[in-house]
């Protein structure tokens, strides 16, 4: 009776480990894939013509074709608001809107997806028409630089070079699923840079899924966001700051054990 009491328990102990084992194998098999968003534009945009400006959602080898909501942010460097437009589906995991832009500029685009319980939310430069600093404009500068130079004269005395530095502190005690402060102290010329668009990209290792948040102003020239970091491994953080004329970035990496 005794053995036989011994060998229940242990065909027991084994039926509870085979399960075990095979949901483990089963959830691991439905990990689902990362949400992939891949922003499309043209390389050159005239000021008044319409363009379509588009996103193509895929996930692993297959095109999202019932994304929850798919929305496009524009908006101007160096200007706070921002416009928020609707994305129409066309199909083959494509998602696009059409857009006059009325100003010359550098414009950051980010496509805001959800889809499939998962969010990605990639932003990309976009350069429209001849904005100051660019095309002939550059040219005309350098032409100016160079003038100044065989004159005797320096640039300096025409121009205004403004220099930023972005300290973002590193120094901390970083766990995985425990909430921190990002804290970045910005300065122009050593002078607290204040009211600032001040913003983190945040990815994990190679992924191609950034996040981007903005950051607010706790104290002068000082800008933090709280953030949860959900995994392990190296975070590259890149701090971007635009404020008039300037527009600056840093990047930094952080590792979680």
């Amino acid at each position: 009776m005794k053995k036989f009491l011994i060998l229940f328990i242990t065909l027991f102990f084994i039926f509870i480990t085979g399960c075990t084992n095979s949901g483990s194998d089963v959830n691991k098999e439905e990990e689902p894939e990362l949400l992939e968003v891949d922003l499309i534009a043209p390389e050159d945009i005239p000021v008044g013509d319409e363009v379509v400006l588009a996103a193509e959602v895929t996930q692993g080898e297959e095109k999202v074709e019932d994304a929850d909501e798919v929305k496009f942010e524009v908006r101007k460097v160096g200007d706070e608001d921002s416009e928020m437009i609707k994305a129409t589906h066309q199909g083959k995991g494509m998602y696009e809107i059409k857009k006059t832009f009325k100003e010359d500029g550098e414009y950051m685009l980010t496509a805001h997806v959800t889809a499939r319980s998962m969010h990605n939310m990639p932003s990309e430069k976009i350069t429209v028409g001849n904005p100051v600093g660019t095309g002939s404009e550059t040219e005309h500068q350098h032409d100016e630089s160079t003038d100044s130079h065989e004159t005797g004269e320096t640039a300096e005395g025409n121009h205004h070079h403004s220099h930023v530095s972005i300290d973002l502190d590193t120094n901390q005690d970083f766990k995985v699923n425990e909430k921190v402060n990002l804290s970045a102290q910005i300065k122009n010329d050593n002078q607290p840079l204040t009211d600032a668009a001040v913003r983190f990209e945040i990815w994990h290792g190679e992924d191609s899924v950034h996040e981007f948040v903005e950051a607010a102003e706790m104290e002068n020239g000082v800008y933090h966001y709280e953030k949860v970091f959900p995994k392990s491994g190296t975070y590259h953080i890149k701090v971007h700051v635009e404020k008039g004329e300037i527009h600056d970035h840093q990047e930094e990496e952080i590792t979680l054990k």
